[in-house]
This record gives C-alpha cells, structure tokens and sequence, in this order.
C-alpha cells in the first residue's frame, strides 16, 4: 500500500493517491511533529510543548493519549498504522520514499557531487516539493517556531545551490527576473544580492550590476547598522575592475557523468499496483543472457495506460539505474518516428551535441550502445510501430534495460518478454473516477457513476476524459454526462471496434459544430504540424486573432483539439486529424498554403535579427508572427517549421519549401542542429528540382553545400557549390556568395591560388552588388590566405582593416570570425598577448550567440596560447577538456588540432615520447577527416624530431 507524507507545504497524507483527511487540528500537530523527527521517538514532554506552548495543562499526558489514539485510528481507517508507542513517547515508521523531506534531502545530497547540468535538474526536482510554507496548515507556534526556520533555511540553501549551478551552466539572463524577485522579498538576503550582481555582470549590465551592491549597502546600513559582507565587497571590486575569473566559462562536458533523467512526470495510477511492481522487479533484475539487456515489452490497445504505466514503472526504478532514464516517443501525429531521429534524441540527451551525429542509422546505433556500454540506463521507449523500428534503439550489453510500449506484442523482439495490458474492471473504473472527481461527488451519484464506467468500457483514456470534462463543470450532476454517453453516436468508444467505433464518435462531434466550427477543424485539420499558436491558426483560419482564438477555444470545450501546457499551444489529436481531412474537399490546399505563408513570413522576419543575418543569399520577406529573441522563437518553433517544410515539399509546395528551409539555416548552424538543417533541405531541393524552381535548386545546393564543409565531407562539398554556382551564374550576389563558400573549401584543403581566385571573383560581384559586408569578407579571407603563404604584414593589415569594417558595420558575427583567426594567427606570429585579447573577445560573442563550436574553437586556441607562454598546468587541463569536448561531439578537425597542441606541450616540456606520441594521434585525426595540409604539418613536425624517439 503505498503512503506518502507531505510537510513541504500544507500536511498531507495520500494513500494509493487519495488524500486522507485530519480535520482535527490536534491531530495534525502530533503527526507534523512525528513526521519531523521520523523514525526517532519523540518526547511527551516534547508533543506537549508543540500542543499547548510552555503552559500544558494538568491532563496534557492522557490528553496526549487521546490525540495519538484518534490519530492511529483515522490512519488505520485508511489501511495504515505506523504510529508506534516508544520511550519515552511515540515515533512514526516511515519508509524511503514515503516523507516528502526525505525525498527532497536526497535530491540535495545527490546533486552534491553533480556536474552542473545534472545538479541543476535535481535541485530543480527537489524545489518543486515545496507547495508554499511548510506545514502552513498546522497551527503549532511552538512546533513553527523551532522547525519552521530551519525548514525554511533548507529550503533557501537548495534555491542558492540551484541558482549557482544555472550560473555554472551560463543561464545568467534568464535568472534576472528570480534573483531580482527574490532580493525584493528578502533585501537583506546577501547571498541573493550578490547572484543578482553576478547575473547582471555576465549579461553585459555591470552599472545594474554596480548598482545592485549600492542599493545592498544602503539596505544593510540602515537596517542592521553594518557594512554587506566580504562576498559582496569583494565581488563589488572584481566587478569595477572586470576580474576574467568573474566571467562565465562553459564546463567542459564529461561523457562519464551525464546521467539524463528524462521521464515524463509521474501520473497516478489505478489497478495496476500488482502488475507494476512485477515489471519493475523483472526490469531491476540482472539480464540472464551475456550481451543482452532485459528487455520488456507491454502491448495494448490504445488509450489502456501503457504509457502511464512505463512512465510510472520507470519513476519507481530510479535507484536501480544510477546512470539515468531515458524517454523515447516513437510515434507521432504522421506516424512512426524514423529510428535515425529517435536515435539522435536519444545520443543528445546522452551528452552527444548534434552537430556531427553520423548519417545512418547503423552509425547512430553503434554509438549509442558505445555510450551505454557498462552503464545502467534505463530506455523507455513508447508507442513502438514495429520490431524493426526498436532494434536499432537496444543497448550492447547486460548492464542497461528496455521498457516498451506498443499496441503489437512485438514477439519477433529477440529476448523480450511481453505482457498485455487490459482494461480495468468496474472498481477500479470507479476508483479512477475518484481521483478525478473526489470520493464524495462519485457515491453522491453512484449508479450514475457505474452507468458512466459501463458506457467507457473500463477504458483508461475514456474514463479519465469522460472525468475531465465533468471535473471542469462541477455544477452539472453525472448523470448529465451519462445521458450525452448513452447515445452511441455521441461517445468517444474505441473499445470494441477500434478505428470505426472512433470516427463514429468523432463524426457526431463533427456534425454538433455549427458551419463555421466545422470550416475551423477542416481547415487545421490540414496542417502535419504536432501543435501550434493560436497566430498561425489566425492564418489558416483566415480571421483575426480574437475570432480565430474563440473558435479553437470552442473546438477545445468540444474535445476536438487540446491545449499542450507550453507557452499557450494547441494540438489536435492524430486521429482527430485524420478525421477532419477526411470531411476536406478543394479547401486543404488553400489552409495549407495559407499556413506555409504565415510561417515563411515569421521566419524570415526573425532570421533578420540573427547574429549571422545577411551572411547568406535570401530574399526578404515580412513578418506577422516572429516577435521577441529570434533566437528563442526559432527554438520553440524549431520541430514545426521542420514538419511545415516537409509538408510543403510534399504537396507541392516548392518555393515554400525551399525558402522556409532556407529561413532557418542561420538559425539551425548556430545551434548546431545539423540533422534539421540536412533533412530540411534535402527534403527542399527535391521538391526545388521537381517544380523547375533553379534559385530555389540553387539556393538549397549551396546551404547543403556549407553543411557538407561544416562536416569536412569536402569531396561532396565542392560538388555542391560548383552546381549552385553554375545555376547562379545570371544572380551576381548570389553567385558571389557560392564563390566565397567554394573559395573556403579550397582554401581548407591547402588550394592557395584556387582559392584566392575564388575570392577575387567574389569580390567583384559583391562591389557591383553594393554589398558592404561581403567586400569585407573577402578582404578578410584573401588575409589568411596571405598568412597561409607567408606574407604577415599582408595578412595583419587585412585582417585588422575586416575587423575594424565590421565594428563599423555592428556586425558582431563577422567580428567573432575574424577575432577567432586574428587571435589564431598572433599566436602563430608570437605575440601571445594579442591573441589572447582577441580570443577572449571572440569566445564572448560566440557564446552571446549561443554557437557552441564556435566558442569551444576559441577555447581550444586560448589553450595553445598558454602552450607557448609556458603555462602547463593550466594548458593541459584547457587542451584536454577540450580533446574531449570535440571528440564528444565528434568534431575530428577541432580534436586533431587540440591533440596537437597538447603534443607541443608535451614537446615544450622535454617529453620528446609524449609529443611524438600526441603527433602521431593528430596526424591520424586529420588524415581520418581527410584534411591534407594538416596531414602534412603533422608528418613535417614528426620529421623534425629526434630519430631515436620511439613512439
């Protein structure tokens, strides 16, 4: 039976998730003062205190007895008694799990020795206990006046700890307005003060931040007569003076400690208390076979509960998989997910950045079960098609665990057990309808309630719909909705039919719709977009904002569409979907070109303000949805814009297609979301070439072409560009911005004059276009090609001149690439200090822009800064963070080139083996991405060495 206390908040006890009721007061005093020392007996004396203060009457012992006596028997009552009688008063038994507090101490402990991302996640977790004050319910001022504080201090030591490991992890702007609340409500709060002032420093605003302590200081000296404390003044003068150890440096990720715990939320669960606690002792169990997980399989219809109960069975094994839980969902509103995208779901949030996930899906499966391989992690794995959609997904040895849920039994699964999932039988239907509706409202109406559970068939999903609805009308008796259920034609019934008895359902809520409500459903009935904004319904709709938010809300009261819980998104069911097209005539095609519209247009309007805008060849276009952080739109957006242009591209809609895809590849580089940018835009240059749209053809084989680079497939790369380069050859800005693509591919594979030609012609056209930007960045790349040839004071002067052009041009993007490759090259040409200064400035705006790689590049070189400077210690901790950071995310150029720089530390050093070693690992690196002038650099560095220096 499972019983859980709750004293972060208001005192509760649930019992199989239904509350038990204490209506005495005295008895929540005696229980809050149990909880509180659980599993310690608790003085008489002590209990006396926290009933009646320092005056307890004559009888308080007996009293006491009474109290305790009504306590157990209200317990007991609920099928529990863990009250016990023990010297000298009485204690509570209480299991792990079971005390909220413990839970949340746990949480705390554990994050303890955690990096920063898992730490933050688990403080996060352990905050969200906290329901208000704890025990605000229990009138004790004895009992609130010794546990009250301390409570409340754990609870501001976890907000601390979790507010300096978002710190950590650079989330400085986002916690601006909660520091800033929490100095409000507690102003003489230091450590509070001092958050806000760092937050403020790393945002950029050092006079807020300044101000921040002015304002702490007059507070303390005119409430406790005192000067702020030394963290405060001294994190006052690192700020004046701009101290670098001040700044946020990325940690640098450790494949070894990243444990995601990535299940959904628990959700209560009825009648399936026997059957759970089966599977999780089946899946904590050691694998009876060598090299093979335990892998188990719960089959079912749809809406029975099997996603609950995986999610709830996975929750319950926490402790079992110490190495994390991951969640899959293998299905979506077109179908089955393509286990290449599961698989790279699965590798990210495995600490496995998505820029250089391999292609295939053997590639994909092959380093999942390399990063699995000795951890235990338990894969939840939901609504699976088939076993060949979860093969791919199993891990290579004993030590993990699979949980899947389908609605086939998956028996061609080798080594997986299945169990199937039924409906519930009456009570504990009826024990569903109560955690919903409360026990009282269901035996207010009891026949009611068991003519509902009969016209539900004890299906889970029914039933819980069928109690939502009355949950949001508390007025209306349930007999109003049995009689709504009693007519077939008018009940969501998926039980003995399937598919026909659900679209008999949803055509009677169809046909209920007025003219107008049924035109709404069609109509976004045609989008394959997962959820969406009540803008872009707007669009398809073709009516205003209010109008078009009246009728969604209305097609929600009509359990046609759902709200998502995130940021004020709807989302229609796939079913549903189905449904609505099917009733479609000639207007699908116009609600979806409506949609294409809307969404090319807040795409385009929002790469305008990218960090990266006007690098690429687009063509303009207004915005009606894009507001805010471009860069945070475009995340929220990021799957539906991707589904949006796969739709396009599908149903003819090329110039959409192509445009939207190319929209988002400033975006997508940035974050390094590489897989969208190539399945975007592939999916865009077929439907280019189908429709005969050459720019369109030309535009997506030149942003294919900068993927390939980014990747260092160059042979492909090269192929590419020359194409979009021939097709562009009438568009002079255009071509000019394929010449300059081209011309780095050239100029990375060791192509001086190839290149060199490249950018010249570039130059040209962009001096006819008038275009301001890319003149300068040919200046700036005919300057490494001039380092590259030996020329410094060449390449210095073009450099310097890029720079200083792009200040003038605020283009901050421009000024991260040059800052990187000057700071690169005054490390080259010995000044150290130089390079330092524009590594620092360009690691800056590379993590303003949110560019991960880019930043960890100019880690990488700041690193070979202190190589030459003689700084061991501090280079080699920075290079091999780094080494391992590429290598991670599987960046062979960025590993190679750290690999070497740690070889001429080594060098440096007098290691002679150690550096010819390191050399030797560099030189393998580059020959592996195919990269030849750093082939030749290793092999001429190794040739320079000691012959009787073996490797």
């Amino acid at each position: 039976m499972g019983v859980r206390y709750r004293v972060l908040g208001p005192l509760e006890v649930t019992i199989d998730n239904k509350p038990t009721a204490l209506p005495a007061a005295k008895q929540r005093i005696v229980l809050a003062a149990l909880l509180l020392s659980a599993n310690r007996p608790v003085s008489v004396d002590e209990l006396a205190e926290r009933l009646w203060g320092e005056r307890p009457p004559a009888s308080a012992k007996a009293t006491l007895q009474g109290y305790v006596l009504r306590l157990r028997r209200t317990l007991t009552a609920s099928g529990v008694d863990p009250v016990r009688t023990r010297p000298p008063g009485y204690l509570i038994e209480v299991e792990p799990e079971q005390l909220d507090l413990d839970r949340f101490r746990a949480l705390v402990a554990e994050a303890e020795a955690a990096p920063a991302t898992v730490a933050a996640g688990l403080l996060r977790e352990a905050l969200d206990l906290w329901r208000g004050p704890a025990l605000a319910d229990v009138p004790s001022p004895s009992l609130h006046a010794v546990a009250g504080v301390w409570l409340a201090e754990l609870r501001i030591n976890a907000l601390e700890r979790r507010i300096d490991a978002d710190l950590r992890l650079g989330r400085h702007a986002d916690l601006l307005g909660e520091l800033a609340g929490l100095v409000a409500d507690s102003p003489l709060h230091e450590p509070f003060r001092a958050q806000l002032m760092l937050a403020l420093h790393r945002a950029g605003r050092t006079a807020d931040a300044l101000e921040t302590y002015r304002d702490a200081r007059a507070v303390i000296i005119d409430e406790l007569g005192i000067e702020p404390g030394e963290r405060l003044r001294q994190l006052e003068r690192g700020v004046l003076v701009g101290d670098p150890a001040l700044d946020w440096r990325p940690e640098v990720p450790d494949r070894a400690v990243v444990r995601p715990q990535a299940l959904p939320p628990d959700v209560p669960l009825v009648g399936r208390a026997s059957l759970a606690d089966e599977l999780t002792r089946r899946l904590a169990e050691p694998s009876p076979h060598s090299g093979m997980p335990v892998v188990q399989v719960i089959a079912g219809m749809s809406g029975v509960g099997k996603s609950a109960l995986a999610v709830h069975i996975g929750h319950q094994l926490r402790d079992c998989f110490p190495d994390g839980r991951l969640h899959a969902t293998l299905s979506d509103a077109t179908g089955p997910v393509h286990p290449a995208e599961v698989l790279g779901r699965l590798l990210r949030l495995l600490g496995v950045l998505g820029t250089h996930l391999p292609d295939s899906v053997e590639g994909r499966s092959t380093l999942l079960r390399d990063r699995l391989a000795g951890r235990r992690v338990l894969l939840v794995l939901d609504d699976a098609a088939d076993e060949a959609q979860v093969r791919p997904l199993i891990p290579g040895d004993e030590c993990s665990a699979v949980l899947v849920t389908s609605r086939n039994r998956l028996t061609g699964l080798a080594g997986a057990r299945t169990v199937d999932l039924t409906v519930l039988d009456d009570e504990e239907s009826l024990r569903l309808l109560e955690t919903v509706l409360g026990a009282q409202r269901v035996a207010a109406e009891v026949e009611a309630a068991r003519d509902l559970v009969r016209h539900c068939g004890g299906l889970p999903l029914a039933l819980r719909v069928a109690a939502a609805r009355l949950a949001a009308r508390t007025s209306r008796p349930l007999s109003w909705l049995v009689a709504q259920l009693a007519d077939e034609q008018r009940r969501l019934d998926g039980l003995e039919a399937g598919d026909m008895q659900v679209r008999a359902s949803l055509g009677a809520g169809y046909r209920a719709l007025d003219d107008e409500r049924r035109r709404a459903l069609r109509l976004l009935g045609a989008l394959d977009t997962i959820d969406y904004s009540p803008r872009l319904a707007a669009a398809v709709l073709d009516r205003p904002p209010h109008r078009a938010e009246r009728l969604v809300e209305d097609l929600v009261d009509a359990q046609l569409l759902e709200l998502t819980g995130v940021a004020d998104r709807y989302r229609m069911h796939g079913l549903v979907r189905i449904y609505a097209r099917e009733q479609a005539d000639g207007e699908r095609d116009l609600a979806v070109s409506r949609a294409l519209t809307a969404w090319l247009a807040a795409a385009e309007e929002a790469e305008t303000s990218l960090p990266n805008a006007g690098w690429l060849p687009h063509l303009p276009g207004r915005g009606t949805m894009a507001t805010g952080d471009p860069m945070a739109w475009f995340e929220l957006e990021r799957q539906e814009l991707a589904v949006a242009i796969e739709q396009a591209a599908a149903e003819g809609h090329a110039r959409h297609a192509w445009r939207l895809a190319a929209a988002c590849e400033g975006f997508l580089e940035l974050r390094g979301h590489w897989d969208d940018w190539r399945r975007c835009q592939e999916r865009a240059l077929v439907a280019a070439v189908t429709a005969g749209d050459r720019w369109g053809e030309a535009r997506m084989r030149y942003g294919l072409g900068r993927l390939c680079f980014a990747q260092e497939r160059h042979v492909l790369a090269e192929r590419l560009l020359t194409q979009a380069l021939e097709l562009w050859r009438d568009d002079e800005l255009s071509h000019a911005h394929a010449l300059m693509a081209l011309g780095d591919v050239h100029h990375h594979n060791g192509r001086l004059d190839l290149a060199r030609r490249c950018f010249d012609e570039a130059a040209v056209g962009y001096a006819s276009a008038h275009h301001e930007r890319g003149v300068v960045n040919v200046g700036f790349c005919l300057g490494l090609v001039a380092r590259d040839l030996g020329d410094a004071d060449a390449a210095r002067t073009a450099m310097a001149a890029a720079l200083s052009a792009f200040r003038g041009l605020g283009d901050s993007y421009g000024q991260a690439q040059v800052l990187l490759f000057l700071g690169a090259s005054h490390c080259k040409w010995g000044d150290q200090d130089a390079a330092e200064r524009c590594l620092v400035e360009a690691t800056a705006l590379y993590r303003g822009f949110g560019d991960r790689l880019g930043e960890l590049r100019c880690v990488r070189q700041l690193g070979h800064v202190l190589v030459t400077r003689g700084e061991t210690t501090r280079a080699e901790r920075v290079l091999t963070g780094c080494q391992r950071a590429f290598a991670e995310i599987g960046d062979l150029f960025g590993e190679g080139t750290s690999c070497w720089s740690l070889a001429e530390l080594a060098l440096r050093d007098g290691d002679e083996r150690l550096g010819r070693r390191r050399l030797a690992d560099a030189l393998d690196l580059f020959t592996r991405a195919g990269l030849g002038p750093w082939q030749r650099r290793m092999r001429d560095r190794l040739a320079e060495l000691p012959r009787s220096t073996p490797v």
